[in-house]
């Protein structure tokens, strides 16, 4: 009889620890995040969307509107969290719906509300603003604030494209973060103090940026807005069709948005290996040349000092 022979398998090697995994919990569901990341993306990545306002992935965050409060638990017990502003923890739990939070982001919704003018019928930003759809979903329902609200002068043509609405400007710092980070032009900033702190440019001086336009994309209230598209449609009237912009060689991605067969705006798309969503102004408003009076529509051969209409088979 012969011996039986054992052959050794060798043991199946563990997965390698992934150094920048953090587990944390989001609701109560374990969720794998980056070490370093904020708070408010590991929730996004979870599914769990935390409201904001001040926030923005391709800027620093600055924790201004406090919209984003939310309770975390990194051992010590539960703690009220800027969720753009703190980063995970090993063992995080967080969570997004308790009363706690829920009683928070009301109260911010309040207050950011109390010297909103709520002129949503007559406002560009209306059926697309981030204020009025949170103020829906998150908001308290009704407000406590019987007072006067504050005026301003409105609007204030900060240039030849940007119009400024201070009433509606609720200080979340994109614009003015968006023209020192990005475009490298801090030409608007805010000024004053206080109940009467407010979004300027330098006095006698317009917002002089070619990227401007992206300021009134940005913003989340409608306190900018642009002169070429003001009053002239609702999102729901628009259609769109995604494009690539063709006035240079960088090709940045856009949607090009139309009503009742009338160009009306492009709006950048947010492409990582290309604009990051940013275009320039002459990108984002070179559409007016569609309906300007001086398109050419016809060849013209130059006679001396002037053009003169000629036909196309001469």
């Amino acid at each position: 009889m012969s011996d039986d022979v054992k052959v050794e398998t060798p043991a199946e090697e563990a997965p390698p620890v992934d150094p920048n995994a953090v587990q944390v919990y989001v609701n109560g569901v374990p969720h794998t995040a980056r070490k370093g990341q904020l708070v408010i993306e590991a929730a996004a990545d979870a599914g769990e969307y935390i409201p904001r306002f001040c926030y923005h992935e391709r800027m620093t965050s600055v924790g201004k509107c406090r919209m984003c409060l939310v309770e975390c638990d990194s051992g010590r017990g539960p703690a009220v969290t800027v969720s753009c502003m703190a980063t995970v923890m090993p063992d995080m739990k967080i969570d997004t719906q308790s009363d706690t939070t829920k009683r928070m982001q009301e109260g911010v919704l309040e207050l950011l509300l109390a010297n909103h003018p709520l002129d949503c019928p007559v406002c560009d930003k209306g059926g697309e603003c981030p204020l009025q759809d949170q103020a829906f979903s998150h908001g308290p329902g009704e407000s406590r604030f019987v007072e006067e609200k504050r005026h301003y002068e409105k609007p204030i043509p900060i240039s030849d494209l940007v119009f400024l609405d201070r009433e509606r400007c609720i200080l979340c710092d994109r614009c003015t973060r968006f023209a020192d980070e990005v475009a490298g032009d801090p030409l608007i900033h805010f000024n004053s103090r206080g109940n009467n702190t407010h979004i300027t440019t330098f006095p006698d001086e317009p917002f002089a940026s070619y990227f401007s336009g992206n300021t009134v994309q940005i913003c989340p209230v409608g306190a900018l807005t642009a002169k070429p598209y003001r009053f002239k449609a609702r999102p729901w009237d628009l259609e769109q069709e995604e494009s690539t912009c063709t006035t240079c060689s960088v090709g940045c991605r856009t949607v090009v948005q139309s009503s009742r067969d009338e160009l009306l705006r492009s709006m950048g798309v947010d492409s990582d290996p290309v604009n990051h969503g940013w275009l320039c102004d002459r990108g984002r408003f070179n559409f007016e040349a569609v309906k300007s009076d001086q398109r050419v529509l016809q060849p013209m051969v130059r006679e001396g000092d002037t053009l003169q209409p000629a036909a196309w088979n001469t």
